[in-house]
């Protein structure tokens, strides 16, 4: 039975996938740190985008290196259910592979680069759990395009 839904789904999929492991933890990040009076919906965009785009590019090309590779092998190991709990393990551990592996010169604005710290304690739930939603965002767009083309999703 065919499952890929080819490249271009694979691919959508996990643009979505890395945009939500890069922006859910930027937004997380800019709402802890905005103004004690209250979040400022306009302000609190222009700062996830501000925290987004300190991240160093190699942090960016590395996790999404990571995700990738992740993603293929629970798209490809998985079934059914088992295929969602895959696919957020694998974006978890992009994400804590990224922390880990990427020289602190290369982490500009992400983990060790942003705090000091290889996995700074007050970001990681911001860190893995947008991982672990990015996980399951390519998950259900895969499965999403598949429908649309006619494949085999489970």
């Amino acid at each position: 039975m065919r499952r890929s839904g080819g490249p271009r789904c694979f691919g959508a999929a996990w643009v979505a996938g890395w945009a939500i492991a890069v922006f859910l933890p930027s937004l997380c990040i800019a709402y802890t740190q905005g103004p004690a009076e209250g979040p400022n919906v306009r302000r609190l965009v222009a700062d996830c985008w501000h925290v987004a785009d300190a991240m160093a590019p190699a942090a960016k090309l590395m996790l999404g290196a990571l995700l990738a590779a992740g993603f293929a092998a629970a798209d490809r190991l998985g079934r059914g259910g088992v295929r969602w709990v895959l696919g957020v393990l694998a974006g978890v551990a992009a994400m804590g592979l990224t922390l880990a592996l990427i020289p602190a010169d290369w982490s500009r604005g992400f983990g060790v680069g942003l705090t000091g710290a290889r996995f700074p304690p007050a970001l990681m739930p911001f860190y893995l759990g947008g991982a672990g939603i990015a996980g399951l965002v390519h998950v259900l767009g895969l499965a999403r395009c598949r429908a649309k083309v006619g494949r085999d999703t489970v």
